[in-house]
């Protein structure tokens, strides 16, 4: 309670009691947000553990279901058991609920986390949510999360359809399992996660470029989010804002440069894009390459080559738009970067992509999240390293993988032990939790200086 006189124009002084405002803390909606994947993390545990999630009727071992979970909770997809031949239908409908939860939980979590605590959208949750999800002004944040939920629906439920056409009428699947098989792997492609049930991927389809480019195409919607694909697609009275600019081309020019390093890696190798014809391989190259944020591949990954592998590890690093489920540093950070660096060598004061103007706080803020990714994309490889004796450049896709949500894997992630697998479940939650965590800070106020320290100059080279 504070004191505080005002003069008022013919009324003289008059003192009243004001109370102090409450202070809010940077991460009360994180926390929020966090304890609510927590008691979905641990009910998602208990259900996979339990006899009747297992194909076999017995319990599975607490730490499997535990590491399952927390794959499919942060849409991984790394595993350290057969998805189709350990778990039951049960157990796979309830990977499918923790993928879902994981993806469109995290794309809106934050607003409905507020919503379900009867919480009003201040202005603070309204610049904060333009701030993640790229909602186009303040005014705009619920309606565009609105859109965003009707989005990712729409493009699922769409997959499932495109899905199950392909698998019974084309593939002449049973319909029960077509259209299981449809909505599990649409759900999984669309939130990027990487969990199939087809007991081996999909390899089955590696010559089905119908398959390939409708789950390619899921993977992407996911990847590049919402904001992009409305703005640039369905709201053109809306000028697209540099991130949306920033995130399309980055995108293309990824898929495109990726499918490049594919072919020209692996167009003749006999343990992967040689496995199809050579009319199928442009498709298959395609699909390797626009998956990078997903985990699904149709190419046994264990016969990639080193340099392959090595790409293929930044790619995962970098992964996808901001808002989305897609892990990794995100696309519009990399570009901010990659901007600032071309303004360097031009000697340039200002760097002003498409003719806007980025703020120098961006490049900072970028070429923080970028050192604390690879800092710790760096520590999870060095703990591996010391965990396993498994060939270096497995270790380090399983790294990037683990970091960047993304699931790819040479099928070394069941054989690490206890320890190894600590690391892959900290990674899996740090690659999932920490963009929010860097975003909450660079948000947070900070203090206004009272004063200026005495500047000096800095030798570098």
């Amino acid at each position: 309670m504070v004191s505080r006189s005002f003069r008022r124009r013919l009324m003289g002084t008059q003192t009243i009691q004001l109370e102090s405002p409450e202070k809010r803390r940077v991460f009360n909606n994180f926390l929020r947000v966090g304890l609510g994947f927590g008691v979905f993390l641990v009910l998602g545990t208990i259900l996979l553990s339990i006899p009747l999630a297992s194909s076999s009727g017995e319990g599975t071992n607490v730490f499997d279901a535990f590491f399952t979970a927390v794959s499919a909770i942060c849409v991984t997809g790394l595993v350290v058991v057969d998805t189709q031949t350990h778990w039951s239908f049960f157990g796979e409908v309830v990977i499918l609920l923790l993928v879902l939860i994981g993806g469109l939980g995290y794309m809106i979590g934050i607003g409905l986390v507020l919503w379900i605590f009867g919480r009003s959208f201040g202005i603070r949750d309204r610049h904060l949510m333009r701030l993640y999800y790229g909602a186009p002004s303040l005014g705009e944040g619920l309606r565009f999360m609105r859109s965003l939920a009707i989005y990712a629906l729409g493009v699922q439920i769409l997959g499932t359809l495109a899905l199950l056409f392909m698998f019974s009428v084309v593939q002449g699947m049973p319909f029960n399992r077509a259209i299981w098989w449809a909505v599990f792997h649409a759900v999984s492609a669309f939130n990027c996660a990487g969990f199939n049930i087809t007991g081996h991927d999909m390899l089955l389809f590696a010559s089905k470029p119908e398959i390939l480019i409708t789950m390619g195409l899921l993977v992407f919607a996911g990847s590049i989010g919402s904001a992009a694909v409305i703005l640039a697609l369905f709201n053109r009275r809306i000028k697209m804002s540099l991130q949306v600019k920033l995130i399309l081309y980055s995108a293309v020019i990824l898929i495109a440069c990726a499918s490049l390093l594919f072919a020209l890696f692996e167009w003749n190798n006999p343990g992967t894009l040689a496995t199809v014809g050579v009319a199928d391989r442009p498709v298959l190259t395609f699909f390797q390459a626009v998956t990078w944020t997903s985990g699904f591949s149709a190419i046994n990954l264990n016969f990639l080559n080193d340099e392959t592998k090595l790409f293929s590890s930044v790619l995962m690093l970098i992964g996808g738009a901001a808002g989305t489920p897609a892990g990794g540093i995100k696309l519009a950070t990399v570009a901010v970067l990659f901007a600032g660096i071309v303004g360097f060598f031009r000697g340039q004061e200002e760097v002003a992509p498409f003719g806007r103007r980025i703020p120098k706080t961006a490049i900072r803020q970028a070429t923080a999240i970028t050192l604390i990714f690879l800092g710790l994309f760096l520590l999870v490889t060095f703990l591996l390293i010391l965990l396993s004796d498994f060939k270096f450049s497995n270790i380090v896709y399983e790294a990037a993988s683990a970091l960047g949500t993304v699931g790819w894997s040479t099928g070394i992630t069941s054989g690490f032990n206890s320890s190894g697998r600590v690391i892959l479940i900290a990674a899996m939650l740090l690659g999932r939790f920490l963009p929010i965590i860097l975003v909450l800070i660079m948000f947070r106020q900070h203090s206004r200086e009272t004063f200026r320290v005495q500047r000096d100059s800095i030798r570098l080279g």
